[in-house]
């Protein structure tokens, strides 16, 4: 078991981690739930500051090479590592040589325009959470693909009313050229990829039909389920 400390030292618009101390190959207990934490603000990049971290091969590091290629999926978050190491490049994972550096190479990307709604977990939040999708769509001058987004994210919110039983944040996002629609709880498991037939209708069967990609996510604290629309 690995003993790491860690100092999350700001969370936008870039996310900075601070990881110390010893690690070895196996699990890494609470530090990746601080990880996926951050990841779930939607940060322009998450900086891990490592100079300090003792990593006895480049095994123990696999579990932060998983954490990026699933931060690349969602939120669409690039994860570099922050300390002038040889070892780092010799295990092949992306840096820079200190924070400084990475903040420099981030300083003019600015965050993907958004816009987010807290929502209690009731059937009312799906007509309500459809709304602010038309609001914030006409906001944006979007016109084709409102009403497809209404239907996902009416969706997307009755499932998580259903079961996660938590307060949600409904998320729309620029994202390239397009829209993205995500559905945060603090509900416990993932959402399968191979989705069983739902005995309520279509459900996220009708998601993974209608949206141009979708999946979900651990958020530390619990997930989110997300959806986007290609303009």
């Amino acid at each position: 078991m690995s003993s790491l400390n860690w100092r999350v030292q700001q969370r936008h618009p870039a996310a900075i981690v601070t990881l110390a101390g010893p690690i070895e190959p196996g699990p890494v207990g609470d530090v990746a739930d601080v990880l996926r934490e951050c990841l779930a603000g939607m940060p322009t990049v998450l900086l891990l500051e490592v100079s300090r971290l003792e990593a006895e091969s480049c095994s123990a590091l696999e579990w932060l090479r998983d954490l990026s290629a699933a931060a690349a999926t969602w939120p669409g978050v690039p994860v570099y590592l922050c300390a002038p190491s040889e070892e780092l490049k010799r295990c092949d994972l992306p840096g820079y040589a200190s924070v400084e550096e990475g903040l420099r190479a981030w300083v003019d990307v600015e965050p993907e325009e958004r816009y987010s709604v807290a929502l209690p977990a009731i059937p009312q939040s799906c007509a309500d959470a459809r709304e602010f999708v038309a609001k914030v769509c006409q906001g944006w001058g979007i016109r084709r693909p409102v009403r497809l987004a209404q239907i996902l994210i009416s969706e997307l919110v009755s499932n998580a009313v259903m079961h996660a039983r938590s307060g949600l944040d409904v998320t729309v996002r620029r994202f390239g050229g397009g829209i993205e629609l995500s559905v945060r709880d603090d509900g416990a498991g993932l959402i399968l990829a191979d989705l069983p037939p739902d005995p309520r209708g279509f459900g996220l069967q009708l998601v993974e039909a209608m949206s141009d990609a979708w999946g979900s996510a651990p958020t530390g604290a619990g997930k989110v389920v997300w959806a986007r629309l290609v303009a």
